[in-house]
């Protein structure tokens, strides 16, 4: 193993050697225990570059010039590390390695955050590095400064295989550390969290800190006015988790509870630089894929939950007291539209403020809403049905909560030891929840255990963004606890389901989050986009932030079908053409859940009128259909974190023309959507990369990728490509719930392992449901016209069917380029191009007697 080890060391070297037309000699790591350079013997100059290995990375230091080349275990070069250079201006835009005393402090108004920042000095720019201590697994180098300072410990390790930890230790020279390299035109970085804009961030400065995302955004990340009114900048985010995947096949990850800034060829075209607060840790997951750095990335920070199985099935939201929300779930059920969570965030009361609908600030039922809540629960239950409530961590002051919280100290304080009050989002004082105060704590769970007790099975647990940075928590000061404040509250949601012994399925939802929140909420949501087509903020952002999100380790994701925010008449209402488009969008995401949003009367719903009622039954049944797929994806993520939605840069990093597509996303490795997101087009243009692309239903065969083609699409539809050797399971029609079911209510106990298999050959490929039912196609030849198709199952041929009851197998359809055949049982389907084997089909799994349907594409 020590020779391989020396061979694949020596290997790499050559190639970064090769890259960088530097012919040096690399030194033994054992003759480099100390000092800054290898030492010759004779007359001849020391060598300037050394090499170390920490866990198979190696790590090239030229130390006179104090530069970091990172290069993986497989040669290839990770990061190439930037010199000593100047600082001009007040940046170290072309400095390997600078430190800087800087006090940060933020201007807070409604949940946004506007940083102001104090030099206590000039940037300290380490112009030699030094060898501070080698042992085994482990080296440290010292970064020094021209005037002999020590500006700070780079202390380098590798906890699991493909993962190299950079630990920063400040000091002499203060706490902000930046660290440089080059950026080259290949570069490309995605992810970063709930993201609104952008996919790829390259030319972009992205700083990291959980704040409102803002009502609207503006294209920069300036501090003009609008931010005083609740504007978002560019990068305001409410899961901000400072990761990104780049091209170059690594994942990097800046581990700080504070603020971070990613600078990515947006200061200088050829330099990136991560500038972060100390001490902290860098973490580099290397690929080379996508899909092993991100196992390797969440398996330390953490997967997604693998969450209840309702969460798939279609949410509808149903307020203005138990009365009307009685009578949406009997709607539902009578226009055979499948469902199996209603929720009722008005549940602790609202009022009308002129056209919006204004939730009240209390943490329990309201009586005058809701006076026979209890029998609600159960009447939902009966219904198929799980019933969710909202939870928020704001305590206001005009609120009878308030009487239960600060008395009892509670409550974020103040210097002086009194509740912390600031101007909340109701426009009059309030506080928050102290999450890091144990007692404040079991508080906030008895209020979530009262929920259930009377028949709640989970909720939105809403906002977490606004922890002033100037209040005093049991934990620590607000700054220390700011991003940690959404991450404490679902933490206390977790603990007050999962401590729940009655066997009770139930969930939370979240908007907010940081390192943790994978692993600790069941679903996430997109906020509050504006109920409008606009790119800054409505229905355009919701790519984005999925895309995002899956790169830092959520999976199982949603939105507000049509919107949330019409405010002060700056966006219209939702119209009828949003509502439709987002409906199918929804449809195609791993949560379809509808709101109401603020302006709940003007806004265009579900029930405005028939056509849009079937439009919802149609796209909610498709949902429904999909639960095999979601539930084997979110497996998946579970076990690997692979996300259920992918950017197109994740699963083709090798295209550089995926990297900035914002409006299309992968759902698994083999669909991609392109939903309609422009007020009026009927139509739009998509990129297909490399393959061979399927349209969803259509019987026109392949379309060789690399290309961009244009699709039709009308209000009710939504242009979907299947990769050559996708399958997609589905359930048969009639499954109405996942939650409650019963004799007339079904549920998927009534179709059992029965499926409609979806399958696009031209190329193998397989999928697993979560129960471990496995489809596996194996393209034995290369797709083109075939001359006479023929199908066999077990070996034996496959008929036409007589008639639609005919007895299977046999084919129940037949086109051009399409095929619908139906079996009975798991085994093997044949297709042959006359006497020549083209692919096979294997079922595996499942009750001896499924009857499966399979829509085979070729």
């Amino acid at each position: 193993m020590e020779k391989v080890r020396e061979v694949r060391k020596f290997m790499a070297f050559v190639l970064i050697v090769i890259a960088t037309g530097l012919l040096t000699a690399c030194s033994d790591n054992s003759d480099n225990s100390g000092g800054d350079t290898d030492t010759p013997s004779g007359d001849e100059e020391p060598t300037p570059l050394s090499t170390y290995e920490v866990g198979g990375f190696l790590l090239d230091f030229t130390f006179e010039s104090a530069q970091l080349d990172i290069i993986a275990p497989d040669g290839r070069l990770l990061l190439q590390g930037l010199g000593a250079a100047p600082v001009e201006g007040d940046k170290p835009t072309d400095s390997g390695f600078a430190v800087r005393d800087i006090d940060l402090s933020f201007e807070e108004k409604f949940g946004s955050f506007r940083p102001i920042e104090e030099a206590n000095g000039p940037w300290l720019v380490a112009s030699k590095l030094r060898v501070a201590d080698h042992k085994d697994g482990e080296i440290t180098f010292a970064l020094d400064a021209a005037d002999g300072r020590v500006l700070a410990l780079l202390i380098f390790t590798s906890p699991d295989e493909g993962h190299l930890q950079m630990s920063i230790e400040p000091q002499e020279a203060g706490s902000r550390f930046s660290w440089g390299f080059a950026c080259d035109g290949d570069d490309h970085f995605m992810g970063f969290g709930s993201q609104s804009w952008d996919v790829d961030h390259r030319g972009f400065t992205v700083p990291t800190w959980v704040e409102e995302q803002g009502l609207g955004k503006v294209e920069n990340d300036e501090y003009d006015t609008s931010w005083l009114l609740g504007t978002g900048r560019r990068h305001s985010a409410h899961i901000p988790i400072p990761q990104y995947w780049s091209r170059r096949g690594y994942i990097l990850t800046a581990e700080t509870n504070l603020r971070a800034i990613f600078a990515l060829c947006s200061e200088n075209e050829q330099t990136a630089r991560v500038e972060i607060e100390t001490p902290s840790a860098l973490h580099l997951f290397n690929g080379p894929t996508y899909p092993e750095a991100i196992e390797r990335a969440t398996a330390r920070f953490g997967r997604p939950r693998q969450p209840p199985s309702f969460a798939f099935a279609p949410w509808l939201d149903a307020t203005y007291g138990s009365e009307n929300v009685r009578r949406v779930a009997l709607k539902l059920r009578e226009k055979n539209i499948p469902s199996s969570v209603i929720w009722s965030e008005d549940w602790k009361g609202a009022y009308w403020s002129g056209d919006d609908y204004v939730l009240t600030e209390e943490w329990e039922v309201d009586r005058t809403l809701y006076p026979d809540f209890e029998d609600l629960a159960d009447d939902l239950h009966d219904s198929g049905f799980k019933f969710f409530v909202y939870f928020n961590s704001f305590i206001y002051k005009n609120a009878n909560v308030w009487n239960e919280t600060a008395p009892n100290g509670y409550l974020i304080k103040d210097d002086n030891g009194d509740p912390f009050t600031f101007l909340g989002h109701k426009f009059s004082d309030c506080s928050l929840v102290d999450l890091s105060d144990p007692e404040a704590r079991t508080w906030a769970k008895s209020k979530l255990d009262d929920a259930m007790d009377l028949g709640a099975d989970g909720w939105m647990g809403d906002f977490g963004e606004w922890m002033p940075v100037t209040a005093q928590t049991t934990g620590g000061n607000g700054m220390d606890q700011h991003n940690l404040h959404p991450v404490q509250w679902q933490e206390v949601q977790r603990e007050a389901i999962d401590e729940r012994t009655d066997g009770v399925e139930r969930l939370f939802f979240s908007r907010s989050g940081y390192f943790g929140t994978p692993e600790l909420a069941d679903v996430i949501w997109a906020a509050d986009q504006r109920t409008a087509f606009w790119e800054d903020d409505g229905m355009p952002t919701i790519l984005p932030i999925g895309i995002g999100l899956g790169v830092v380790g959520v999976s199982t994701y949603g939105h507000d079908i049509a919107g949330y925010q019409a405010v002060n008449n700056t966006n219209p209402p939702a119209t009828k053409e949003l509502f439709f488009r987002w409906t199918t969008l929804g449809a195609w995401s791993p949560v379809m859940r509808t709101h109401h949003g603020k302006q709940a009367n003007l806004n265009w719903n579900w029930e405005s009128d028939d056509e849009t009622v079937e439009h919802f039954r149609r796209w909610a049944a498709f949902h429904m259909n999909l639960v095999p797929y979601w539930e084997g994806l979110a497996k998946i993520a579970h076990e690997t974190g692979l996300s259920i939605w992918r950017g197109l840069g994740t699963a083709f990093p090798e295209d550089e023309k995926v990297w900035p597509i914002n409006d299309q996303v992968m759902v698994g490795d083999a669909v991609m959507i392109a939903p309609v997101m422009t007020e009026g087009a009927l139509s739009r243009e998509v990129y297909l990369p490399k393959g061979s692309w399927f349209t969803w239903d259509d019987e026109d065969g392949p379309t060789q990728g690399e290309t961009n083609i244009t699709l039709d699409a009308s209000w009710t539809e939504i242009p979907v490509l299947v990769r050559a050797g996708g399958v997609i399971p589905m359930f048969p029609d009639g499954v109405m719930t996942l939650a409650n079911a019963s004799d007339e209510v079904l549920g998927p106990e009534s179709v059992g392992d029965d499926r409609v298999v979806k399958v696009f050959l031209g190329a193998s490929g397989e999928f697993r449901e979560k129960k471990g039912l496995t489809y596996r196609l194996e393209q034995l030849t290369e797709m083109g016209d075939l001359a006479t198709v023929t199908y066999s199952w077990q070996g034996n041929s496959v008929p036409v069917c007589p008639s639609t009851d005919s007895s299977a197998p046999c084919i129940l359809e037949t086109g051009t380029r399409r095929e619908r055949i139906k079996v009975v049982g798991t085994g093997v389907l044949e297709v042959a191009d006359g006497s020549t084997a083209v692919a096979t089909f294997i079922v595996e799994g499942g009750d001896s007697a499924r009857q499966l349907v399979f829509d085979i594409q070729r």
